[in-house]
């Protein structure tokens, strides 16, 4: 009787500071409209609804991104907790069961005896572990030590037989009856009556990446059992739910099971809020900033939800996301619901990091990456194996080498995979199921590695087969068939190119030998008509030159007739000679760029001394020339001055080669450069000067 007293109190005092609860809760429904809008992007959400409520009433709802509406059916995975909790203390009310009753006494199939009790299932330290399921009908014994927190489904999934063997009902039936009807929900019920409905599709975060998927029915019972993950609802039911704990239950549920909720539990560690908590039954409590905070998070496949409770000032919120992401998404999501309730309550909320989520994958997916590319490491090295087993067969160190690589390691990676994602992630990820429902990327890329593995094995034992075969590598063989036919590819590519130049050598050397029999025989016909025996000189536009000196005494008027024929013969030996030229004068502009080059780079720096030191007298020669006393009648200009010198030998052999550098000067000054150097190559002897004739543009009227 004391108990309908104080509980019809409660209720009262409740209803008389609604008023005053609403309007706070209007001073903060901007700020938290305004935060969760902000932090969407950075916590990488496509999209979820909230609700926030009071004892009485609904205050504030919304929905985000591509949730629809407050009333979108999601998927709401561990919080389905709250409604199976719900159950059994609705079953502790009507005296059907006892919390403290041993859980073998309410149903059967338990391998070996178990003294599990009902609450410890609730506030899970029953000892049973996040890896054990039920299999079947058969429920295990507890592996872990019993009256340590630990959040396993098989706790749930356990209460839900229960709630069945105790009301002889099926649960689903049980909820829609006991629970849905008298709360006055309308989008809640349990996955196996999902078909049909409209419900909002999820997304699994893919290499960093949000990737939507369709809603679909929980595919494994037992370790998804709908008491413990199966339940759909959206926010306004689930705002609907809370209000009913927050107004002391009502006839839902009585306030001394409320406050049994309300007390203090088994230490559970960390919470989302980053302070220690307990666990009571069937919800967490802690502490923030100087009220005390119940709730309830979870995700399933593609979803995360959470459902808060803070007594202290009549505020209930349930927020509810179409994502889920163990790697880094979770925490962030976590940490965006924890500063929505301090910002509820009047605490300060923190800014997340935009880099939160992106960061960790990365890290995930160079990992992946590396591992993809070293198991196809042994398929790249196959050529190399291929020979190596042709050449020393199959030894038995290779052979151990290969069973390790493509039996043994593939095993030790499928054993181990789920054992170190655990670990680093601390999500209860122990099994390849739970790899693949919560993180797929992993699953898959663990797949295709020992795929590509094992693959080596038939692989290899069909190429030993015919490496055996065939024998020892011949030499032929060694070389690769890319880089054998690359390097005939280039020897034919050389031997081209050395024909070209052959033949090109063969045709100017074609060109000087027609050239110099031509300029032979008229030198030898001019030579036998000439009885002073003159030289025969070339100059540098390819005309042949022949001088009598000036200083020869005693000469007959005989003489003097032989020697007119003689120039009559040299005039149309010139002609001859200029059509030559002019048909070679365009390889010769070359070739003569290529000599000059040739000339500056293998000179010593003694001879470029010696050329400067010549070049010096040729310009003071030049200075000078003008003199009165000076015999400068016998030529007619300066550059034929120099020429004379630069030719002053009757046994010059590279007269072509002369004539090709001294064409193209038409200054004294490059007069001055040239000469020296000319004779320096040539070595020229001292003999007898011969005149050079220069055509009139080529004079420098000095």
């Amino acid at each position: 009787m004391q108990k309908k007293v104080l509980t019809f109190m409660l209720a009262f005092v409740l209803s008389l500071s609604f008023v005053t609860t609403a309007s706070a809760m209007g001073y903060h429904e901007s700020d938290i409209e305004k935060y969760i809008m902000g932090q969407l992007s950075n916590a990488k959400i496509p999209g979820g609804s909230v609700s926030i409520v009071t004892s009485g009433k609904e205050v504030y709802s919304a929905s985000f991104g591509d949730v629809p509406e407050t009333t979108s059916d999601l998927k709401i995975g561990s919080v389905s907790k709250v409604f199976t909790s719900l159950a059994v203390l609705q079953l502790a009310d009507s005296k059907k069961l006892k919390l403290d009753t041993s859980v073998s006494e309410l149903v059967t199939g338990f391998d070996g005896n178990s003294d599990v009790t009902v609450e410890e299932l609730l506030r899970q330290t029953s000892g049973y572990t996040a890896e054990q399921s039920i299999k079947g009908d058969r429920i295990p014994a507890p592996d872990g030590k019993k009256g340590e927190y630990k959040d396993a489904r098989i706790n749930y999934a356990i209460l839900g037989k229960i709630v069945e063997a105790v009301s002889e009902s099926d649960y689903s039936e049980y909820i829609q009856k006991k629970i849905v009807k008298p709360l006055k929900l309308e989008s809640t019920y349990t996955t196996d009556e999902m078909s049909g409905k409209d419900i909002v599709g999820g997304h699994d975060n893919i290499f960093g990446l949000p990737v939507a998927k369709r809603a679909v029915s929980n595919d494994d019972k037992e370790w998804d059992a709908v008491s413990a993950t199966g339940i759909v609802s959206d926010a306004k039911d689930m705002g609907n739910v809370l209000s009913m704990y927050l107004a002391a239950g009502g006839q839902t549920l009585s306030y001394n099971q409320i406050e049994k909720i309300y007390s203090d539990g088994v230490d559970c560690g960390k919470t989302i809020f980053g302070t220690n908590g307990t666990s009571s039954l069937g919800w967490i409590k802690t502490k923030v900033g100087k009220q005390d905070v119940y709730y309830v998070s979870g995700a399933i496949d593609g979803y995360i939800s959470a459902a808060f409770l803070v007594p202290g000032q009549d505020v209930g919120i349930a927020m509810l996301f179409d994502t889920s992401d163990v790697i880094s998404g979770n925490d962030v999501i976590s940490e965006l619901m924890s500063n929505v309730v301090c910002l509820a309550i009047g605490e300060k909320a923190r800014t997340i990091d935009s880099k939160a989520v992106m960061m960790p994958h990365i890290e995930f997916d160079v990992v992946y990456v590396i591992a993809f590319f070293a198991s196809l490491l042994p398929m790249f090295m196959m050529s190399w194996w291929y020979r190596r087993t042709r050449n020393k067969g199959i030894g038995i160190v290779k052979t151990i080498v290969d069973v390790v690589v493509h039996i043994a390691l593939p095993i030790v990676i499928y054993q181990f995979v789920p054992v170190i994602i655990e670990n680093v992630l601390g999500n209860s990820l122990g099994s390849w199921f739970m790899i693949k429902k919560f993180l797929p990327e992993c699953y898959y890329i663990t797949l295709i590695v020992d795929a590509i593995l094992l693959i080596g094995v038939p692989v290899k034992v069909i190429a030993a087969i015919v490496a055996m075969k065939k024998g020892p590598v011949d030499e032929d063989e060694e070389m690769p068939e890319d880089e054998l036919f690359e390097n005939l590819g280039d020897d034919a590519e050389k031997s081209d190119e050395d024909k070209e130049e052959k033949t090109e050598q063969i045709t100017a050397d074609d060109v000087k030998q027609q050239e110099s029999d031509e300029t032979s025989e008229k030198s030898e016909k001019n030579g036998d008509e000439n009885s002073d025996g003159s030289d025969d000189i070339a100059d540098k536009d390819g005309k042949t030159i022949t001088d009598i000196s000036e200083t020869e005494q005693g000469v007959s008027d005989d003489d003097n007739a032989e020697i007119s024929d003689s120039k009559q013969d040299i005039s149309e030996l010139e002609n001859v000679t200029e059509e030559i030229a002019a048909a070679a004068e365009e390889d010769d502009d070359i070739e003569n760029v290529e000599t000059k080059n040739d000339i500056s780079e293998t000179e010593s720096p003694d001879e470029q001394a010696d050329a400067l030191k010549t070049q010096d007298e040729v310009v003071k020669e030049f200075k000078t020339r003008s003199g009165k006393n000076k015999k400068t009648e016998e030529y007619e200009s300066s550059f034929e001055r120099e020429a004379v010198k630069a030719l002053e030998t009757d046994e010059h052999e590279n007269s072509d080669d002369t004539n090709d550098e001294l064409k193209d000067i038409k200054s004294d000054s490059q007069m001055q450069t040239a000469v020296p150097k000319i004779k320096k190559r040539y070595n020229p002897q001292k003999g007898m000067p011969v005149k050079i004739v220069v055509e009139p543009d080529d004079d420098l009227d000095n």
